[in-house]
């Protein structure tokens, strides 16, 4: 997939099946807080979502350790490209930005669409409302 952010034209690739568990294993804890949260939201007419649930997502990740906040982010990062004179390179090698160009905000939307593209079907299966029921008992 081919997204552009500020300009730049990004390519996303996909993460492999074990990269994948990696980072679902990371990232499930936080997501089974708010997918319930979202999904009501959602459904709500006039309501802004993200804006509402952004808060408890930036709590839920400021508890990750380094650690763990790597192991969702480096791998994410090293299946991104990005157009530069002609041709495509990674963002991310030898655990170094390539490009001093990309600030967090576009970091972050990197991570987030390849979290998308690569876990999306994953994600889509979680019961929403199994999981409201889990929390609830």
């Amino acid at each position: 997939m081919e997204i552009t952010l500020k300009d730049v034209d990004y390519r996303i690739g996909k993460l492999s099946v074990f990269d994948q568990l990696k980072v679902a294993r990371k990232l499930l804890p936080v997501l089974a807080g708010i997918v319930g949260d979202f999904r009501g939201l959602q459904s709500k007419e006039g309501s802004d979502a993200l804006e509402t649930v952004l808060p408890k997502i930036a709590r839920t990740l400021s508890d990750l350790s380094e650690e763990d906040c790597n192991a969702v982010l480096f791998p994410c990062l090293n299946v991104v490209a990005r157009s530069h004179m002609k041709s495509w390179v990674p963002v991310f090698h030898g655990g170094a930005l390539a490009f001093d160009d990309i600030d967090l905000m576009t970091l972050l939307q990197l991570v987030a669409r390849v979290v998308a593209d690569s876990l999306g079907n994953f994600l889509q299966e979680l019961p929403g409302g199994q999981l409201q029921e889990r929390q609830a008992a």
